[in-house]
């Protein structure tokens, strides 16, 4: 293997202060460089390296060729909402899985799926791989795809080379969780702001921490509090207007975590007061448990848990919890006095 070229690309960093699109142009040209030196190896007729953008949750193309857009437009979106092997990639088997593969340890026939007929079959593959990627504390950061023409060019020599060069992919995508590079790809009214392993908040260059985020925000108070766990988490936050506001926090490289704040509609068109007994229904509380801390009565709670299951879409409260979990709609903190003044009842 060339070394030397590994060994560089294996020891690039980035620093905390690149500009945005100078680091995304550094990480494009590196994911380049990589896919060129692989398919060297493994002689794919097509290859794509995508990462997962953590605050959109949204793939996007780092490297590709070989793949019509009409397909690749497929892997970003279709490919992994839809396709079984995708989601035994991503949570079952991280190793490198051709087509055979699947066949074999998971009795998936991959020609059989839509995935295969309406996209690479008549794109003119007959095989293929997907190697998804996890860092060492288990976050998914993307995947590399591959596909031939001939079911016999993808050897198992192949998929071992692929396997060898996981650390040098892992360290390409996860440059992706760069606090400038994750804060320039926001909504224009939307605030960040960068915290440090020693607890130590900073502005980022062109992205203002706006008033909740500012030195003297409420809500900074708050999200320096939850980022000492160090893991994502996202949650909504009430103002004193009553207005609802996103929070994601996001690990980064080297342990810095990037705070983003911003002001949305209330979800699913639920109240504030909706959504504290959804907090609590979520926590397990019982209907007696939250109309004692909420101050209103269990007939009230039972009330809203109608109008929240209905607004949502759910017809249990496991259901419930479990879409206020996956989509982040729980409070940052749980119901207090001030909040059940802002909600107003």
């Amino acid at each position: 293997m060339k070394s030397a070229t590994i060994d560089h690309m294996m020891s690039a960093t980035v620093r905390l202060d690149t500009p945005a699109a100078a680091l995304n142009d550094q990480i494009v040209d590196q994911a380049t460089q990589v896919t060129r030196l692989l398919r060297e190896f493994v002689k794919s007729e097509a290859i794509a390296l995508v990462a997962m953008d953590p605050i959109s949750r949204t793939h996007r193309t780092l490297a590709a060729d070989g793949y019509t857009d009409r397909t690749m437009s497929y892997v970003l979106d279709g490919f992994p909402n839809s396709c079984p092997a995708y989601a035994i990639a991503r949570e079952k088997d991280t190793h490198s899985m051709r087509w055979r593969d699947f066949k074999r340890n998971w009795n998936l026939y991959l020609p059989d799926t839509f995935t295969a007929q309406e996209y690479l079959i008549p794109d003119g593959f007959k095989e293929g791989s997907t190697m998804c990627l996890r860092v060492a504390d288990g976050r998914y950061i993307g995947a590399i795809h591959m596909s031939w023409s001939k079911e016999a060019h993808a050897k198992d020599e192949h998929r071992e080379m692929t396997e060898r060069f996981r650390p040098i992919l892992l360290n390409i995508c996860d440059q992706l969780r760069t606090p400038q590079l994750l804060a320039d790809e926001l909504a224009p009214g939307s605030y960040a702001l960068a915290v440090s392993p020693n607890g130590f908040a900073f502005h980022l260059p062109n992205r203002s921490p706006g008033p909740h985020l500012g030195e003297h925000g409420e809500l900074r108070r708050v999200v320096l509090e939850k980022a000492k766990s160090l893991k994502p988490q996202r949650f909504i936050w009430p103002d004193d207007a009553g207005r609802c506001h996103q929070v994601t926090i996001t690990p980064c490289r080297g342990n810095i975590l990037l705070i983003t704040e911003e002001c949305i509609r209330w979800p699913y068109n639920l109240s504030l007061r909706e959504i504290q007994i959804l907090h609590l229904v979520t926590s397990g509380a019982s209907n007696p448990n939250i109309a004692e801390q909420l101050f209103v009565s269990p007939r009230t709670v039972s009330t809203h848990i109608e109008h929240i299951l209905a607004k949502m879409g759910c017809d249990s409260r496991t259901r419930l919890a479990a879409l206020a979990v996956s989509e982040g709609l729980l409070l940052a903190e749980s119901p207090s006095r001030r909040s059940r003044k802002l909600a107003g009842h």
